[in-house]
């Protein structure tokens, strides 16, 4: 089809509207039957039955609420988690987060479980996928989930086979607009361009003032080329790339290789009947229409889609049932009452005692004996209603319970008193027949996080802040691709880079996580009861569970204690545990070997020097003593040869009398005089000495 073809597109739109109406049709019925207030009955009948009893028995609601609760108490949860390339379990863990974020800022359950209720009462709904500006000032957009009202009568996809279109390649959704809004809007136009909407007749929540105007969505397969760099990123040339690519390059981030691919991206072009409004606008979804469609019981039979819902297979004994009780009630009160039969002689002077008989609740009633001898009064069979209609009323009760899976004791009654196994295998019976509406809104959720995760990083751009939401409402802010230098190779790296990467999605389904933090607070009860460890170990699990006041803060002083104590796994640790963690084995753990022995070789080195420093001080000391001891020795043959002159002097002096005495004692003044001034000498040389040394 040429997408740009006004006429062809109609053309294709009437195709479509053609080859689904008859199942339409039965969605639209199925809706009237449980919305309208005589739905239930059929027309024919009805008709009949002007100005007699016509009642509704309604069980269908009912039904429908009985299966509907159940999906509501269940939680339907996206998951994300890496498939190949640049995926990481950390970005899978942020893309969990943030697809929570976006479910619950779109207020996303009520329109799940809005469209859950149509789907599983006629077979079809669905919602879509919107991205808009977070507010009239800002320049960044956030992803919503929104109803589309009235699916039946304003979507239409292309040709697909798959439960969750997502091999559509293209679809419509019509919009209804007030006629001034669409003249104020589009003054240009002509109301009588308004598009049929393929309803007949007119329903009570169906306006057909409105003007109809149509939004055609298609994939069109465009050309990229891709570049890879000597990081190992790869990225999309695209004006974006080319802003950043020099930053890339003044960082040593050089392109390694290119190639081309195609995409299929989704484009919008709005249309009424006369033809196009404005022109194409390229969207941010790519690969699926941002169209999400809910199917019941869906099968594809020879080419053909059909589906159906819970009211489809029960109008029937459904109809039959109120016509039925309509007329056991109808008869019941028109059947004659019992007969009194009497004499006149019996009821005379009681005539209006008789008369009020069915109505008068005295318990005694007077009568004449009859002189004639009759019996007393005697009151005969009254009428017997048709027994017919009664078994036809208990039959479709019972068709209408084993058609629909839902047995007395999942509606809350138990009349026959069945033991808890018996009932046990009859809810699940019932469930088991419920379970494939469980999985139709199975499949519609998880197609909505495949488009949301394909379409967030083309939505929520790097530096951006977002919230990340856990399954138990906390949460952290997160930054969007935040680059930073990796210290061990010097190259830059992108954390929380949602564009790295594939990832998978699914949906998990299971009990509300209300209900699940009840279960858990049950089975810590009962198991510490048998290992009371169980408490010790999990306490702040049993603590975090309980949804009183207080616990939350009691549960963090329990995990304190828990995380002090070391019991806690490492892969159980947040970030800011294992954080606190390293700094304190940093603190704790024994040097590195190498840098033991670079320390003792310093340390040796020092012990060497100091050692040749002393060696080098102990020789300058002997060098000092040895010349000390030469003076000393100098001093001493000195001295001696001083005392050798004296005694000669002596002795001359002896040997010439007086005047040799007078000699001697000259020489012994003389002597002393010497003696002295060599100690002097010696005792001055030395101490100089040994100051220059020191």
């Amino acid at each position: 089809m040429d997408y740009s073809d006004h006429a062809e597109m109609l053309t294709a739109l009437t195709e479509c509207q053609t080859a689904d109406h008859d199942m339409r049709a039965q969605v639209r019925e199925a809706h009237d039957f449980v919305d309208k207030r005589d739905g239930q009955w059929e027309p024919m009948w009805a008709e009949a039955r002007k100005g007699k009893p016509q009642y509704t028995f309604d069980l269908c609601n009912s039904f429908i609420d009985q299966v509907s609760g159940q999906m509501q108490s269940m939680d339907f949860d996206i998951k994300v988690r890496p498939q190949s390339g640049d995926a990481s379990k950390d970005v899978a863990k942020t893309l969990d987060g943030l697809v929570r974020n976006i479910e619950v800022v779109s207020n996303a359950k009520m329109t799940y479980d809005s469209a859950g209720r149509n789907m599983i009462t006629a077979g079809l709904d669905g919602w879509e996928v919107q991205n808009d500006y977070v507010d009239g000032d800002s320049f960044d957009q956030d992803l919503k989930i929104v109803r589309l009202p009235n699916f039946v009568d304003r979507v239409w996809f292309g040709p697909h086979f798959e439960p969750d279109a997502s091999d559509a390649r293209y679809g419509w959704v019509l919009t209804g607009m007030e006629p001034d809004v669409f003249k104020a809007k589009y003054p240009e136009r002509s109301e009588s361009a308004s598009l049929n909407s393929d309803r007949e007749g007119i329903s009570y929540y169906y306006r057909t003032d409105l003007i109809m105007v149509g939004d055609f969505r298609y994939m069109e397969e465009i050309e990229v080329e891709l570049v890879r760099m000597s990081t190992g990123n790869v990225y999309e040339v695209d004006e974006e790339f080319k802003t950043v690519v020099d930053e890339l390059a003044a960082l040593g981030v050089t392109e390694v290789e290119r190639r081309s691919r195609t995409k299929l991206c989704m484009y919008s072009h709005l249309f009424d009947n006369d033809g196009w409004i404005g022109e194409p606008r390229k969207t941010v979804f790519e690969n699926y229409l941002n169209i999400i469609p809910c199917y019941a019981n869906f099968k594809v039979v020879e080419d053909k889609i059909t589906y159906w819902g819970l009211v489809e297979k029960i109008m029937d004994p459904q109809r039959v049932m109120n016509y039925s009780m309509s007329r056991e009630i109808e008869e019941g009160a028109l059947a004659p009452r019992a007969k009194i039969f009497a004499t006149e002689a019996q009821v005379e002077g009681h005539e209006a005692e008789f008369q009020t008989l069915n109505t008068n609740a005295d318990p005694v009633q007077l009568y004449n004996v009859d002189p004639e001898g009759a019996p007393m009064p005697q009151q005969g069979q009254a009428p017997g209603i048709n027994p017919g209609l009664a078994n036809i009323t208990q039959s479709m009760q019972g068709f209408l319970h084993s058609t629909t899976g839902m047995h007395t004791t999942q509606m809350g009654d138990n009349p026959a008193m069945q033991s808890g196994v018996a009932i046990a295998k009859l809810m699940d019976t019932g469930d088991r027949g419920n379970n494939k509406y469980m999985t139709a809104r199975e499949v519609a959720q998880n197609h909505t996080g495949r488009i949301l995760v394909n379409t967030i990083p083309r939505v929520y751009s790097p530096g951006r802040q977002i919230r990340i939401l856990d399954a138990d409402g906390s949460y952290e802010i997160a930054t969007i691709g935040q680059a930073i230098i990796d210290q061990q190779t010097g190259f830059p790296v992108v954390l929380n880079d949602l564009a790295a990467g594939i990832y998978d999605v699914y949906t998990s389904v299971g009990p509300s996580y209300r209900s699940r933090q009840s279960e858990t607070v049950t089975a810590l009860t009962e198991i510490g009861a048998v290992d009371p460890s169980v408490i010790e170990l999990g306490g702040d699990i049993l603590l975090r569970n309980i949804t009183s006041p207080g616990m939350d803060q009691l549960a963090e002083r329990k995990r304190r204690q828990l995380f002090m104590a070391g019991v806690i796994p490492p892969d159980q640790l947040t970030d800011e545990e294992m954080a606190e963690q390293q700094q304190a084995q940093q603190q704790e753990q024994p040097e590195d070997p190498m840098t033991i022995a670079a320390r003792a070789e310093e340390t040796k080195a020092q012990a060497d020097l100091l050692d040749a420093q002393t060696k080098q001080a102990q020789v300058q000391a002997d060098i000092q003593l040895n010349a000390q001891s030469n003076q000393i020795k100098s001093f001493e043959a000195d001295t001696k040869r001083f005392e050798a002159q004296a005694r000669m002097l002596e002795a001359e002096a002896a040997a010439k009398g007086s005047g040799a005495r007078m000699m001697r004692d000259l020489s012994e003044a003389e002597a002393q005089d010497i003696e002295n001034s060599a100690a002097k000498s010696g005792i001055l040389a030395f101490m100089q000495r040994m100051g220059g040394g020191a």
